[in-house]
């Protein structure tokens, strides 16, 4: 039997901050007791920043931009915000 979710649900608890459930699938399930390769972890990888993430950032390098005058676009707040995350992601 299927569980039924609303997107609006989804999205109404995921700004909220409330934590979402985690539904296991059947084929992840089904790999956990027969796994033919060993699972490696990368810790090397760096994540790249979550969309929300630069969307936050991009928002206060711009009312900063804003209010000490300064010339620019949100495309360019964009771009600093992304470059801001990743070096931040990079050092940790």
């Amino acid at each position: 039997m299927k569980e039924k979710r609303s997107v609006k649900k989804t999205k109404a608890l995921a700004e909220s901050g409330e934590a979402t459930p985690v539904v296991e699938t059947k084929k992840a399930s089904a790999k956990k007791g027969k796994s033919s390769a060993p699972a490696t972890t990368d810790d090397s990888k760096i994540q790249d920043p979550t969309i929300q993430q630069i969307q936050l950032r991009a928002y206060f390098i711009g009312e900063r931009r804003v209010s000490l005058g300064i010339a620019g676009d949100s495309t360019s707040d964009w771009v600093q915000a992304e470059r801001e995350l990743r070096e931040e992601a990079e050092v940790s």
